[in-house]
């Protein structure tokens, strides 16, 4: 426990009075002796760790008796506000006698009342020889039993109180600046006047800024120490109590006594975003060297939660879906069974972690949006904007005016204070710039500019204004085409196609065809269906020039139609009337059949929708003149079969033209093929 001894003279309540002074601002954090000169024997040692004394006389007396380790302090001491009001109401001019015990502190205290600004009245020293019958005010302190009793008014202001500057430094001596000692000192200042009024105003200014430095670094949700050049802690914010379960005073031990941590280690001072583990926390930590004029000073330590950061992770995301500036889809929400698809999934995700721009083309509807929608999500922008614009959705003027944004009053219909553009919202993120061959060629020229410099130019400003972000492309032409066509700049083309994405056709996919009907009657009309084998090959026969999108066209068809079992006559009516080419299947089976035997049996199936047997079929053909045997049909039945084109039951109904067959014999007639 810290110490302060006070010496007076002699026992007397002067020594009590300081002690109570003391208590106002130091309350509990100091032990108080009293010890009197006149007490003191030979060999007596004050060992206090500050000694107070009221006089420089009882210091040089006193060095004997005090410790070489203890350190003396003269007090300066002051009025009271209340009685310094009585001095100063004495007219002008007038003479006063001044009295205390002693001719010397007489004079110390006629000194010490023109400190305080007393220079309006003529202070006479008090001389127990002399008469001073002319006076009719005298003022003392503490001493009123020495002013001659024909003084007529007496102002005892009583003893004096130790002034701020002496709590100044006792308090830095015990460096116990906190605040609760600074507000005891505060408050005990207003009651005092203060001998250097600077002091006390500059106290109060300071200590309203440490007070408001504490309230900013205790709101932090970081985890703030601040320790000296040789590690020893300074400063520390209820943040860091929390995270380190720190319940002590640790003000003054060294960083590595408080956190037992390797990487903490003296080597990595100056580290930035470390993941370190204290206990069952995980915390990122930085560290920063403090220089003054170039010399070492200390050392500021940052400690973030990563559960907090997670937590702003998912604030930053809720708040960027509230604005519509976030990803909708990942690569998880792509389905496919395809492996042309998959190996042009597994290049995106390898495209993903980069900075480069992304050139993905394919036909309408293969899903380039969705590609790029997962680029993003799986870049290390995701936590950042994803702004989407089709490029052939606006007109020229005003596609320039959304990328770039323009100033205020650029042109008739602007919004007043102007507005930042595309490019400027998606800072820091991605933008995606869909039918990007659509965009016209005054609007490609700036926009090479954003991707050489990363900066832009609002409509109407000379501004140039420094963006972050990756630009994705995306397109249903062939740019090489619209090159030379005139329609597109070959500089922009290859400024663009860093990092090329090629989408294949559903129709070069047909693994994907079944299952995402499937998927998107499920997802959106939460129905099952059933396909006919019939059903089944149309769908996979047709070439879906629309890809994905008219594939979702097709669940929306077949949702309507209401039923469970899906046959070839519940597709639609275009899927229906498409022709498909059967060319490998036509020189396939005349390769194995003789052509004409085959023609005809295909043709009495035709007329037999209802299925016919081989006996059945074999009277048909003798009827056609021509001779064919059973064991013939048989085999022609068989090579049918395993083309899909006839269905072959045994049993009374015998066999029959399948969906395919039938237009396989529709493809024969237009070929003129079969009469």
């Amino acid at each position: 426990m810290k110490t302060i001894g006070i010496l007076t003279l002699s026992p007397s309540n002067l020594s009590e009075f300081i002690q109570n002074n003391l208590e106002k601002v130091f309350s509990d954090h100091i032990t108080i002796h009293s010890y009197y000169l006149s007490d003191l024997k030979r060999h007596d040692i004050i060992t206090d760790d500050v000694v107070v004394v009221t006089a420089q006389s009882h210091a040089i007396e006193a060095q004997h008796y005090i410790s070489d380790n203890s350190r003396i302090i003269l007090l300066r001491r002051t009025l009271p506000n209340r009685e310094i009001y009585k001095i100063t109401a004495i007219p002008k001019g007038t003479n006063v006698l001044v009295v205390n015990d002693l001719p010397e502190t007489t004079t110390e205290a006629i000194t010490f009342l023109y400190q305080l600004g007393i220079t309006h009245l003529n202070l006479i020293a008090w001389d127990p020889k002399q008469e001073y019958y002319g006076i009719n005010i005298a003022i003392t302190l503490g001493e009123a039993n020495a002013v001659p009793p024909y003084i007529k008014k007496i102002i005892d202001v009583g003893h004096r109180y130790i002034d701020i500057s002496t709590f100044l430094s006792l308090l830095n001596f015990f460096n116990l600046d906190t605040p609760e000692t600074s507000k005891h000192l505060i408050k005990y200042s207003d009651t005092i006047v203060t001998l250097d009024t600077g002091i006390k105003n500059r106290y109060k200014e300071l200590f309203m800024k440490n007070m408001q430095l504490d309230k900013v670094v205790n709101l932090s949700h970081d985890a703030i120490l601040l320790t000296d050049k040789d590690h020893i802690i300074l400063l520390h914010n209820k943040k860091f109590s929390q995270l380190f379960d720190i319940t002590e005073n640790i003000i003054g031990k060294s960083i590595f006594d408080v956190i037992p941590n390797e990487c903490l280690q003296r080597s990595d001072l100056g580290t930035m975003d470390e993941l370190i583990q204290f206990k069952d926390r995980s915390l990122l930590a930085s560290s920063s060297k403090i220089e003054y004029f170039g010399e070492p000073a200390g050392i500021y330590y940052n400690f973030q939660e990563v559960t907090y950061i997670r937590n702003l992770e998912k604030s930053l995301s809720k708040k960027l879906r509230e604005s519509g500036l976030v990803t909708r889809y990942t690569f998880e929400n792509i389905q496919t069974k395809s492996p042309k698809m998959k190996d042009c999934i597994n290049f995106a995700k390898l495209l993903s972690p980069k900075n480069h721009t992304v050139l993905i083309t394919g036909e309408s509807g293969t899903g380039k949006e969705l590609i790029a929608h997962s680029i993003h999500a799986a870049s290390p922008r995701s936590m950042y904007p994803f702004i989407a614009i089709n490029c052939a959705s606006f007109p020229e003027n005003l596609l320039e005016s959304e990328l770039f944004g323009y100033e205020a009053g650029s042109f008739t219909g602007a919004i007043k204070e102007g507005k930042p553009g595309l490019f400027e919202q998606a800072n820091n993120g991605t933008i995606f710039l869909d039918e990007v061959g659509d965009m016209p060629l005054s609007v490609q020229v700036r926009l090479l500019r954003v991707l050489q410099e990363r900066q832009i130019m609002r409509v109407g400003s000379p501004k140039v204004v420094d963006v972050d972000l990756r630009v994705i492309a995306a397109t249903n032409k062939d740019l090489q085409t619209e090159i030379r066509k005139g329609l597109f700049r070959q500089d922009l083309f290859y400024r663009l196609n860093v990092l090329p994405i090629m989408i294949p056709p559903l129709r070069e996919r047909p693994e994907d065809i079944i299952p995402l009907l499937h998927f998107f009657m499920s997802k959106h009309h939460n129905q099952k269906i059933t396909l006919t084998q019939e059903a089944e090959w149309r769908l996979l026969k047709y070439n879906w020039f629309g890809n994905v999108r008219e594939l979702i066209n097709t669940a929306a068809y077949l949702s309507c139609m209401a039923v469970q079992t899906v046959d070839v006559n519940n597709l639609p009516v275009y899927i229906l009337s498409s022709l498909t080419n059967f060319d490998s299947e036509f020189s396939y089976i005349f390769a194995h059949c003789d052509k004409e035997k085959a023609y005809l049996v295909l043709s009495v199936l035709e007329n037999c929708p209802s299925g016919a047997g081989r006996k059945w079929i074999e009277a048909k053909c003798t009827e056609c003149a021509m001779n064919i045997t059973e064991s013939e049909i048989r085999r022609f039945l068989s090579i049918f079969s395993e083309m899909d084109l006839v269905d072959s039951q045994v049993g009374r109904r015998g066999s029959c033209l399948t969906a395919k067959g039938q237009q396989f014999v529709t493809w024969l007639k237009g070929k003129s093929l079969l009469a």
